[in-house]
């Protein structure tokens, strides 16, 4: 659910800057904690696994990648999607799209003059509702050491991860040049 413009929460990224591996969300909206793992072991197969961790070693998410590097399948909460539904193209060349399980259609949209930065909005336009932002270095922050942070206006646990999914896949394609 949205909320007030004042309530923004702040969730960091530490440990590894590699979307699909190592990369740990941690932080808070309101009261409750958030913890996000990724997770893709380095195996010698043409089927690479990430698997996404919630509040520890529970099991939320995974992406089954073809090749090693190509998108296949999603699975959110036993819900089985092609990756690239995470990833759809937008209004233009700086916006991908993606469609949560309630139907509601969300966009990340590169901000201008700001690398690496994402803006989440809602598919049919209005203000933001989330930023990812990169750290020129690594901060200081609560959690530690961080790299990244994502500032959230809203308050949906499942939105959380399905954007969280999508911001994955989009740095990741950003930073393979696809």
């Amino acid at each position: 659910m949205p909320l007030a413009a004042e309530d923004v929460f702040d969730i960091f990224f530490t440990g590894a800057t590699d979307p699909r591996h190592g990369c740990v969300m941690i932080g808070w909206i309101g009261q409750k904690p958030v913890y996000l793992e990724f997770e893709t072991p380095a195996i010698a197969t043409s089927e690479t696994l990430t698997t996404v961790y919630r509040n520890g070693r529970q099991p939320v998410a995974s992406f089954e990648w073809t090749m090693g590097t190509h998108m296949g399948m999603a699975t959110i909460r036993g819900r089985k999607v092609s990756m690239s539904h995470l990833v759809m193209p937008g209004g233009d060349s700086s916006t991908r799209t993606f469609r949560a399980a309630d139907g509601r259609t969300f966009e990340w949209r590169k901000v201008a003059g700001m690398p690496g930065a994402y803006d989440l909005k809602p598919g049919h336009g209005g203000p933001s509702i989330a930023r990812f932002s990169r750290f020129s270095q690594p901060q200081n922050t609560p959690v530690g050491p961080s790299h990244a942070l994502l500032q959230c206006r809203f308050d949906d646990d499942n939105l959380l991860l399905e954007a969280a999914l999508a911001l994955s896949l989009n740095r990741w394609v950003d930073s393979h040049g696809y």
